[in-house]
């Protein structure tokens, strides 16, 4: 890495804070009140989606890519128990916020453990470490592959989508997950329920709901994809050990123009470098962290802005599944953004356990350049 002055910018915020006022602080009165926001916006967001009329529709597929949004968050927020002083509290509220978000086909317990493994590895998990996700993707049919970069290329977020339902039927196609069958089938069975009854009662509401579903995973995982650039191992591998500098400058806060759409849109998950400084940082306090942590021409915050046109630039949707997400380059006059591709298939949401009942081919015969080519 190149030593310069942003670099001792950036070591130097690694000092000793007191955390004390952040770690223990718990507001229930605005922890309720956002909890009462993401139900009964929810909620509504389903009567709206269900109606004839079209600004209601528009109103509840919003409401209802927001309400998805802050749920996801919250599941966050419980895992590092940052929601109420007593952790059962915080299991109870984090599953129900995970069936909400069609993540909870995976046990709460080992997200959560996955996630903090995260912070204190300071790595990225895979459930296809030693191999990757590129190596899933050229083991495929080559028809199956085209289909998969065309619809990312429009912007459908296809890998997410298949990454859980991997997850959520990997309980009857391996060993490691044999336990949760019953458990995965019966909440198949439920949701599956849920969503008949919504087609039967008003089919263009099923439509309006898979919208506003891929509009939530486009916006939480473009925040993720430019999170870290740490690197990626298996969760059941030996991980070296790594400094609070390696995680401090693999670690990015993306920006809003405003602090007030921080919180409105991303429920300041975005202050990443703050949260993984003290993960225990409840989320109404963390831009306050972050400021008082960090100045404001900190070389680790990004402005959302710079990074719109990375996620969305064909040739890069292409390398973050092919390639990888490259790395930040460190130059003079700063971070150089241009070619952060970004990463894809990390998100805290989606499980890290190895797939056991997958088999990728001992050779992967097409490179990036052919892959590209052919479609």
């Amino acid at each position: 890495m190149v030593t310069t002055p942003q670099t001792n910018q950036k070591t130097a915020a690694i000092v000793s804070h007191d955390f004390k006022f952040y770690a223990h602080h718990r507001n229930y009165w605005l922890n309720g009140l956002a909890i009462a926001y993401i139900f009964g916006g929810y909620g509504f967001s389903i009567f709206c989606i269900t109606t004839d009329t079209w600004w209601l529709n528009l109103l509840g597929t919003i409401l209802l890519v927001h309400t998805l949004m802050w749920s996801a968050y919250f599941a966050h927020e419980c895992f590092h128990h940052n929601i109420f002083a007593r952790p059962a509290l915080n299991v109870v509220l984090g599953e129900m916020m995970l069936f909400l978000t069609g993540s909870c086909y995976s046990r709460y317990r080992d997200l959560a453990h996955h996630h903090i493994a995260h912070h204190v590895h300071k790595v990225d998990l895979s459930p296809f470490s030693p191999r990757t996700l590129t190596d899933f993707l050229q083991s495929l049919p080559p028809p199956i592959r085209k289909l998969i970069l065309c619809l990312e290329l429009l912007y459908f977020p296809a890998m997410n989508l298949i990454l859980r339902w991997m997850i959520a039927i990997s309980p009857f196609l391996g060993h490691s997950r044999r336990d949760e069958r019953v458990r995965n089938a019966s909440l198949l069975l439920l949701r599956g329920a849920l969503f008949a009854s919504l087609a039967v009662y008003a089919p263009h509401a099923v439509l309006l709901y898979f919208i506003a579903y891929l509009c939530f995973l486009n916006i939480t995982q473009f925040l993720e994809c430019f999170q870290h650039t740490f690197p990626v191992f298996s969760i059941n591998s030996k991980i070296p050990k790594y400094s609070q500098e390696h995680e401090e400058v693999n670690t990015y806060t993306i920006t809003c123009s405003r602090r007030w759409l921080d919180l409105l849109i991303f429920l300041n998950h975005n202050y990443h470098n703050a949260h993984h400084r003290l993960m225990s940082c409840p989320w109404y306090l963390l831009s306050q962290l972050d400021a008082q942590l960090y100045p404001s021409n900190y070389q680790q915050r990004i402005p959302v802005w710079k990074l719109l046109g990375n996620y969305f630039y064909f040739s890069y949707r292409t390398q973050r599944l092919f390639q990888g997400q490259e790395t930040v380059e460190k130059t003079e006059k700063g971070d150089n953004f241009d070619n952060f591709v970004g990463a894809t298939g990390l998100s805290f949401m989606l499980l890290r356990t190895p797939f056991d009942g997958l088999k990728l081919s001992n050779y992967v015969g097409d490179n990036f350049n052919l892959v590209r080519a052919k479609v």
